[in-house]
């Protein structure tokens, strides 16, 4: 039993992170239709900011992570500014949307790969030892990683449906031509999804790197992300976080009972599966309510 209680501790920390990665998917597909694969650099590009603060300029943790969310917020946009925005502003096909954004991946992967080399390291903070709660250990790094995540989700959450720019997104994730008519600036729309898009994958990097390492080709542990979105509900933000949660806990529960070996198969086959039974995911919402 304390085994299992242990899985699940450990399956809902790394479903945090996979939430913070899968609404970030969801954003950008709510509005515009587009899959952002250059997320994933994103999230390498953040650790390895945070890291290099930590490790060469000897910046405390909190301080290292706000500089790594601020840099990679600078990226984003910078990316939507320089690859997506002109081929918006031509209303050019989504697919070459796609194929910008994996050109931005492969720039910035490579990038930080001749920059710190293909090695793993490791995230040069202090390992605590874990809260033992009867014989469940609880690592205080996950712990934290957990909470955070779902104190960024949260926040998210109060900005989505509390602000007026929040329903500005959400406007424009119904129809944004009407919501442009109605006096919404699409311009300003894209700035805020890709600036939030930044914090996302630059904490979901920075917490990634500490439970495990840090290296150019982390990022595409962002396709698991992709899994939980699409289970979930592509474009659906509380389907991201329902189907993230699911997966990461499926993942441990198969890698504790069975092997971690066959882990990624299972979490492909779950993803059949639930398209088999639901075509647009557990919480998959039609075209007029995608948020």
């Amino acid at each position: 039993m304390e085994l299992f209680i242990q899985q699940i501790i450990s399956g809902i920390s790394i479903g945090a992170i996979y939430a913070l990665l899968a609404v970030g998917y969801a954003l950008v597909y709510s509005v515009y239709n587009f899959t952002n694969w250059a997320f994933d650099a994103f999230m390498a590009f953040g650790a390895f900011m945070a890291l290099t603060a930590i490790a060469s300029f000897f910046l405390p943790f909190w301080a290292a992570a706000l500089l790594s969310i601020i840099l990679t917020i600078i990226l984003s946009v910078g990316t939507e500014k320089l690859a997506y925005r002109p081929l918006r502003m031509r209303k050019a096909p989504r697919l070459f949307m796609m194929i910008s954004a994996m050109g931005v991946n492969l720039t910035i992967v490579q990038l930080i790969n001749r920059s710190y080399g293909g090695t793993f390291r490791r995230f040069p903070v202090e390992h605590v030892q874990p809260i033992f709660v009867g014989n469940v250990s609880i690592g205080r790094m996950d712990l934290l990683a957990g909470l955070i995540s779902f104190g960024v989700l949260a926040l998210l959450w109060l900005f989505l449906y509390r602000t007026k720019w929040g329903l500005g997104i959400r406007a424009s994730s119904i129809d944004i031509m009407t919501a442009s008519l109605m006096g919404i600036n699409n311009d300003a729309v894209a700035l805020i999804i890709f600036a939030l898009t930044g914090v996302l994958s630059s904490v979901a990097g920075i917490f990634y790197g500490i439970k495990y390492a840090v290296y150019p080709l982390m990022g595409l542990i962002t396709i698991k992300a992709m899994i939980a979105s699409i289970v979930g509900g592509l474009g659906s933000l509380p389907g991201a976080i329902v189907g993230s949660m699911i997966l990461g806990v499926l993942e441990t529960l198969v890698s504790g009972y069975i092997s971690s070996t066959y882990r990624d198969l299972f979490s492909f086959m779950f993803l059949i599966v639930i398209l088999l039974f639901f075509p647009n995911g557990l919480m998959g919402k039609s075209g007029e309510e995608k948020l």
